[in-house]
């Protein structure tokens, strides 16, 4: 899949767009960005999750098992 796919989705979420972070449990994953520039901590660190033609925000729990896997 294609970033600006990806931005298309993150922007219908209501993000202003979205970058790859890296790659995770055979994912792409992506940080959506709400400003761009600055960081911005509204929640639970949700990312953008892409797998062959398939896009979803993740789930909480993966959220944070991501989170803990990519330090």
């Amino acid at each position: 899949m294609k970033d600006s796919d990806v931005i298309v989705f993150a922007k219908k979420q209501g993000y202003i767009s979205a970058k790859f972070l890296n790659k995770w449990n055979g994912f792409d994953v992506y940080e959506p960005i709400y400003h761009e520039g600055d960081t911005s901590f509204i929640g639970v660190p949700l990312v953008i999750l892409v797998k062959d033609d398939k896009i979803r925000m993740s789930t909480t729990d993966e959220a944070f098992e991501q989170l803990d896997n990519s330090n």
